[in-house]
């Protein structure tokens, strides 16, 4: 008995630090992914001095919402989504203001309307509320870009990059959800990963086109 009893602490404690370095990891990836996410897009938007393919409104409604996920991270303690969700809130804000400078100003309006529910969900329900609803409203900010995506003849200034890391940035969050046993994050790593499927494929479809387009327009130019 007296072995048995040495050897049980010895197992939990060794538990609680591989969870620990698992979360340290996690963390860590997330930071990376939080930093690099916005950089793809916001390079492109400047090398092709185009708007075009790029949802304003998903870009004002990740403002809005990321900026309800550092009042989430600060409420319940969790430092990384904090600090991370700031990181995206910059990035978006550079976007944004990238979009108004090429003439997209659509979405604006509906940023405004969705941080005051944000906020009466917080006051009145709670954070927890609040998180679920988050990482549920994180889906309806990207369907305005899905929806471009598919529709648009034209996604030139649509960055592949970015959502790429959109989908790393699902299951990293989503991983971290689990460990820490928060629903709101399990279910915005799923919404993300599910996001940059659905952007990715039409992204590169039309990046085939254009390329098979560029090709026969090459074979049929007259020579000189």
């Amino acid at each position: 008995h007296l072995g048995e009893d040495r050897f049980d602490p010895v197992v939990a404690d060794d538990g609680c630090e591989t969870g620990s370095v698992t979360q340290a990891i996690l963390t860590a990836l997330a930071a990376c992914l939080a930093l690099s996410q916005p950089v793809p897009q916001i390079v492109r938007l400047i090398r092709t001095r185009s708007v075009v393919g790029v949802s304003g409104s998903t870009t004002w409604l990740g403002l809005a919402i990321n900026g309800g996920w550092v009042a989430f991270g600060i409420a319940r303690g969790l430092l990384p989504v904090a600090v991370l969700s700031f990181a995206y809130v910059v990035g978006y804000a550079l976007v944004a203001a990238l979009l108004v400078r090429g003439g997209n100003r659509a979405g604006a309006g509906t940023a405004l309307t969705a941080a005051v529910v944000m906020v009466g969900v917080a006051t009145t329900v709670g954070w927890t509320v609040l998180g679920t609803t988050l990482a549920l409203t994180v889906g309806i900010q990207f369907v305005p870009q899905v929806l471009l995506a598919w529709r648009s003849a034209d996604l030139t200034a649509l960055s592949s990059g970015t959502y790429v890391v959109c989908g790393l940035d699902g299951l990293v969050w989503g991983g971290y959800g689990m460990l820490r046993g928060e629903l709101p994050l399990v279910l915005y790593g799923f919404v993300m990963t599910s996001v940059a499927v659905l952007v990715l494929v039409p992204k590169r479809r039309w990046t085939v086109r254009i390329a098979a387009e560029a090709s026969v327009a090459g074979m049929i130019r007259p020579a000189h």
